[in-house]
């Protein structure tokens, strides 16, 4: 016990007086305290042992380096080699997996087409997105002549790769289960957007399933805030604007008249920007998809808001003259289901743009790319946002967001694997 004491005194002490010569002595302070935190969020998701271990065998044998200001740079050093340690478990594990596939033996090619069914037994369309995805891959070759900088060779050659084989694991009666396959996140990649619809629909359905568990109360309204069509070079602008009066809606800590009402029913809120295209007049119509969780006090006379209250709040906050058109929607339970999935739709949906005329398609796969630079789609609030941080759901607009959805494949038991490569001359997917 003595000794414990004395090797925690003596650690303390040392971290004292590092930090005393660095602060007091090298004027060193803003950049330690950074990398220092930097450190910190590492460990806490990897291995919080390697800080103390690394710090002690740096802290006094550790040479400044060379310049017009000395430094001790201990942070930097611990964080290499912590990142280091980090590599090395990652490594670890790949290897791990890679040797528990090659004890899967691969099925024999048989030439058959895929065929894929969810557990409702429809059946998943991976021809259709794999077709629309090299529609889309033609349409950037095109684009890139107008626009250089719409996307990069190197993005484009990811867009072209996506999902071109696919993994499944199967059991001894033919049940697949897709196990692998390679996904571009290209923002408007048809398959990359029905895969992260998927994610989304499933995330919503856990959440709602799970506030109905813990709380009766809770009342759901599906509202789609709409505005006037813009053309391509205001669609950014619009939906700025777009998103910020439905930030005046939802935020408490802003007071505008309009939404005081309403914001004293609501709970939480789960919002989808939907941007679609007018062939016609040539012009994009950006509107929000929304899920308000709410009081079930709010369908009493004196908290209810009808709908042409509705469209004069929703005007208020967007400063127009005019009075929107917006769909407001209790959902009952039997009903809960279709709200999700129309929430779940991918923002920049392009399987309607793909068949117009190429110049007009080009045109508008331009404004969509631009759009869609560094802009998230989805946002959770208030109770949604709690419940998908205690469920430790991921983020499915992030460039890490597992799309494969392969879950837990030790419940399932396969016998081996079955690869599947889209074949461009018969469009879909032939065992090989």
């Amino acid at each position: 016990m003595e000794q414990l004491q004395a090797q925690i005194i003596y650690n303390l002490t040392l971290t004292l007086l590092f930090f005393a010569l660095d602060f007091l002595f090298l004027g060193n302070k803003k950049p330690l305290f950074c990398d220092i935190i930097k450190v910190r969020r590492l460990l806490q998701q990897q291995n919080r042992g390697v800080f103390i271990m690394s710090f002690t065998k740096n802290i006094v044998s550790h040479q400044p380096k060379k310049g017009k200001q000395n430094f001790l740079h201990v942070v930097n050093a611990v964080e290499k080699k912590t990142l280091l340690v980090i590599h090395h478990k990652k490594l670890q594990k790949e290897i791990e997996k890679r040797e528990q596939e090659k004890q899967i033996p691969i099925a024999e090619p048989t030439g058959e087409k895929l065929a894929d069914y969810s557990a409702t037994g429809k059946k998943r369309k991976w021809d259709l997105h794999k077709q629309n995805n090299l529609k889309l891959v033609e349409l950037y070759k095109q684009a890139i002549k107008i626009n250089p900088s719409v996307i990069s060779p190197k993005r484009l050659q990811d867009l072209a790769d996506c999902a071109s084989q696919l993994e499944y694991l199967q059991d001894a009666e033919g049940n697949k289960k897709l196990y692998k396959t390679y996904f571009c996140r290209v923002r408007l990649c048809p398959m990359c957007q029905w895969r992260r619809s998927l994610k989304l629909f499933s995330q919503v359905s856990k959440i709602t399933d799970y506030i109905n568990q813990q709380n009766d109360d809770v009342r759901y309204l599906f509202i789609t805030l709409t505005q006037k069509n813009c053309c391509g070079s205001e669609l950014v602008q619009e939906i700025n604007k777009i998103n910020k009066s439905f930030s005046l809606l939802v935020d408490k800590t802003k007071r505008v008249q309009p939404a005081t009402k309403f914001k004293k029913m609501l709970l939480g809120y789960i919002k989808s920007t939907e941007v679609t295209y007018n062939p016609k007049t040539k012009t994009y119509h950006p509107h929000l998809h929304c899920i308000f969780a709410v009081q079930g006090e709010y369908f009493n006379k004196a908290n209810y808001i009808n709908k042409n209250s509705w469209r004069s709040i929703w005007a208020d906050l967007l400063k127009v003259d005019y009075l929107p058109q917006i769909d407001v929607q209790a959902i009952k339970p039997a009903r809960q289901q279709k709200a999700v999935a129309e929430l779940a739709k991918y923002p920049a949906k392009v399987s309607s743009i793909l068949n117009l005329p190429q110049m007009q398609a080009v045109q508008v796969i331009i404004d969509l790319t631009t759009l869609c630079y560094k802009r998230r789609f989805v946002a959770f609030g208030g109770i949604f946002k709690k419940t998908k941080a205690l469920l430790k759901l991921q983020d499915v607009e992030a460039e890490n967001a597992d799309l494969v959805g392969a879950g837990n494949i030790k419940e399932f038991n396969y016998v081996a694997r079955a690869i599947y490569k889209y074949n461009v001359k018969f469009g879909c997917y032939i065992s090989s």
